[in-house]
Order: structure tokens, then sequence, then C-alpha cells
């Protein structure tokens, strides 16, 4: 089992950390989630190594998460035959939507191809777009309907396939790929837990997304990651429809004005935990640890920070895909959040905006906890679907908090849970009765002798959506 801490964490998996034995390392320093980039390697790579992290998971017996992260409406250019472009502030790039478009002007100027024509046509002298995660700046002097002409207002190399953000401006495209369907159709055949996509707008991004999945008969839970003007526009309807938010700082902090980060940051975070939405903070987070044995002490305090934010999970992106330290990585990732979750106070004056009878219940649980006579060691939550335990999760207890199912599917889609340790026992059938499952629980060192729980339970067995009993036990 994962103790020690309640922030989960997510890990890019790459050519860094994808053997058995550097999976079965990062586990057991504190990783919950491996991400696949979708974007990156072969599907033949992934399909490997998701199959790896399943297998290495099922033999420490430690439920860990699987998410894939789709591409969605994301820009990525194209240089020609991927070579790499200088340039010098004030130089001038045709930009097209397919080098044959280009053939009367090689020579001229350097060309680079925005594989959307909706793009190209949709751009205007004066309009302003960032390349490489805002590392170089552009401004459109002229366009046409086959391209446009912009002046670079920075210094360096452009490298093939880097990301393209537009400033102010909104161009509608598919909210998925065909690339994004195939890579889907692998995510049906893993069952994995989670499937984040990219660059979403609106509630029909998350609509769209989960009409392909049930098309394939995926259950995974949504992960939305909001990185554009537009998403945080609509992020209200967006989190109603979606299971999990990530706030992806990247891209996000291109596309709007930087000195409002942290305060979209913090603001998402108290959304989604009054909806019972599980949040996540991405992009950054410990970058100097992709080259260096220690993180700055500006990273040290972002990672702090989304702890006091009420964060249910933080990412690492290269820090642990391509990072020359990702176990150290992760260890001092786990350092941080640990220290600073036992000086948070996030457990006060926390009440959902969502009323059904699993909150209800759910806050009875609280008062229980808040109760400073009852001592309550532990909370055991017996769960259907892991609902009950999102929700618990969302009032960011320091209690710690085991959710027993005896569905895998329901364990993993825990793994993102703040302070909740997700477990896979069978349940028995008939009437609940905790006597059925202590003496297994003692056994397996889950409960000890002594200790004080407090039960979430239904009245019966495998009856999803009828939370409705509290106990408080002495086992």
């Amino acid at each position: 089992m994962h103790t020690g801490k309640r922030t989960k964490i997510i890990a890019t998996i790459g050519p860094a950390s994808d053997s058995e034995e550097q999976i079965a390392e990062l586990i057991r320093a504190g990783v919950n989630v491996f991400r696949f980039n979708m974007k990156h390697n072969v599907k033949e790579w992934h399909v490997e190594r998701i199959k790896r992290v399943q297998k290495v998971a099922k033999e420490i017996d430690i439920a860990v998460g699987v998410l894939i992260d789709l591409q969605g409406p994301e820009i990525r250019i194209q240089t020609e035959q991927g070579k790499s472009i200088e340039v010098v502030k004030n130089d001038l790039i045709f930009f097209t939507y397919d080098f044959k478009e280009a053939t009367p002007i090689m020579g001229k100027y350097p060309v680079i191809v925005i594989p959307h024509k909706s793009i190209i046509q949709n751009m205007a002298a004066e309009d302003a777009f960032s390349i490489d995660d805002g590392f170089f700046e552009f401004e459109v002097v002229e366009s046409d309907k086959n391209g446009f002409i912009a002046k670079s207002l920075d210094n360096g190399s452009i490298k093939d396939h880097k990301s393209l953000n537009l400033i102010g401006k909104d161009v509608d495209l598919p909210s998925l790929t065909s690339d994004d369907l195939e890579k889907l159709d692998i995510g049906a055949a893993a069952k994995v837990d989670f499937i984040a996509l990219s660059f979403v707008r609106t509630k029909e991004d998350v609509h769209t997304l989960r009409a392909e999945m049930d098309k394939r008969g995926l259950k995974a839970r949504i992960v939305s990651k909001i990185e554009s003007e537009k998403g945080v526009d609509n992020i209200d309807a967006i989190i109603d429809e979606t299971d999990v938010i990530m706030v992806a700082r990247g891209d996000l902090g291109v596309e709007m004005p930087i000195e409002r980060i942290a305060y979209l940051q913090k603001e998402m975070i108290k959304k989604c935990r009054a909806k019972n939405k599980q949040v996540i903070v991405a992009t950054q987070m410990l970058q100097s640890m992709t080259e260096n044995s220690r993180p700055t002490r500006a990273e040290a305090t972002d990672v702090s920070n989304a702890v006091y934010d009420g964060a249910d999970a933080v990412m690492l992106s290269a820090e642990s895909a391509t990072g020359k330290n990702p176990l150290k990585t992760v260890e001092i990732m786990k350092r941080i959040l640990k220290f600073n979750e036992n000086h948070t106070n996030l457990f006060t004056n926390f009440e959902p905006q969502i009323k059904d009878q699993t909150n209800a219940i759910v806050r009875a649980a609280i008062s229980v906890l808040e109760d400073k006579f009852l001592n309550i060691d532990k909370v055991l939550i017996f769960t259907e679907t892991g609902y009950t335990a999102h929700v618990l999760s969302s009032y960011r207890s320091k209690t710690p908090v085991m959710a027993i199912s005896g569905t895998k599917e329901a364990v993993e889609s825990m793994t993102l849970d703040y302070g909740v340790i997700p477990l896979h026992v069978a349940f028995p059938t008939g009437d609940f009765s905790f006597n059925d499952m202590d003496e297994l629980l003692i056994k397996d060192g889950y409960v000890q002798k002594g200790e004080t729980v407090l039960v979430i339970h239904g009245h019966r067995w495998k009856d999803p959506g009828k939370t409705n009993a509290l106990v408080v036990l002495q086992v």
C-alpha cells in the first residue's frame, strides 16, 4: 500500500523509466498513475509498456492507474525534411498548410507547415502566435488563402513538431483526430483507467470523446485538460460533464497572460472540489530535475502550493519520461508532498455543491471525524463504483481512508483520489456485515486490532449508488 502521503503522483513513462525494474521502483517510491503521452513513440511501444505497468502493479500488489493522453486539437508544426530552422529577431518565415503551396516562395523564406488549412485561412496581419511553448513569438505581416508571412520576435532554433499556440484567436478544430481514435482503440484493448484529452474547449468536446469511448466499450474516466482561454471561459460546464480536470499550465501559460495562471489554478481546484471532481496540477513541476539532481527552490514551492491549493494529484512529464533522475524526482516530490500535507487546513469550512444520498452520508461521516471524542484511526469505505470515495476525498481529510471494492476498474479509478488507498477485495454476497471482512482485513494488515474505524457502506454488497450507513467499530 502507499502510505505517508495523500496527494497522488502521476509520472509520465518514457525511455528513462520504462523497464520493469524502474516501474516497480517508481511505484514503491510513490507513483500512483502512469501517464502515456500518445503524441510520442509508436503504437507498439505504448501497447507493450501499458502491459508492463499492469503486470508489475499486479506482481507487487499495489493499485496503479494507467492514463493515456490524447493530442486532441493541439497544433504542431512541420519543418522541411524535419530540419531545425535558425531565426533571429525580425526574420520572416512563410507559413502554409502544405509544402507544395510554398514551392514559388522556396529559397526566399524558410517554410513551416501548419497542417490545418482553417488556421492558415483565418490568420490576418497583426495576429500573434507562438511556437514551442511560447519560446518563439511571431506577428503576421501579410496573408492570403494559401499562407502567411510572419515576423519572428525572438532568436533561436525552431525544431520540427513543436507546438503552436494562437494568441487571442479561436479556430474551430475537431476535438479528436484520426490518430486519437486509433489511440482510443489501444486504450479499449488495454482497459486503461483514464483518458486525457488535450485542449478541451467546451462540454461538447467531452461529449464527443465519451461517445467514441462508448462505441469501444471503454469505461475509463475522462480527464479534461484545460489549456486555452476558451476552456477557461467554459470551465463550469466542462467540470459538470467530465470526471477529472487537469490544470495544464504549459499551454495555458502561453495562450493566456502568465500572471493569471496561479489564480486560475486555485479557482479550478476550488470548483472541482465543490463538485466532487478530481483535479490534477501539471507541467514543469520539477522541470530542472530533468537534468539536475535537485529541484530549484521555486519548484519545491510550486509543488507545495499545489498541496495548499487542495489538488488531488501532481504530475511529472519530461522529469520522469526522459530525465536523468526519474526515481529521485519522485522521491523528492513525495517528501515535499508529505511535509506540506501535514501543515494544510483544507478539511475545515468545505461544503460540496452536489446534494445526493451519498453526499449526505459522507457529510455525516465528516461530522464523526471532526468529533475528537471518538478518535477515529481509519475510515473504511466499501464501494462498488468508487463514487463514495471520490466524494469523501473532496473533503481532504487527514484520517487514513481505505476504499475497498470488488471491482478492479473501481479500484484503479480511485488511484487519483486524494488521501484514498484503494484495495481490491472480493465482496461476499447478501446483506452487508463487517464481520464477513474483518478477519481478512486484519490478516492483510489493512486494519489493526484495537483500532477505532469508521465504516461507510450500503445495505447490500454489490449494490451501487446505495451508500446509506455509517458504523463506528472497535476492531
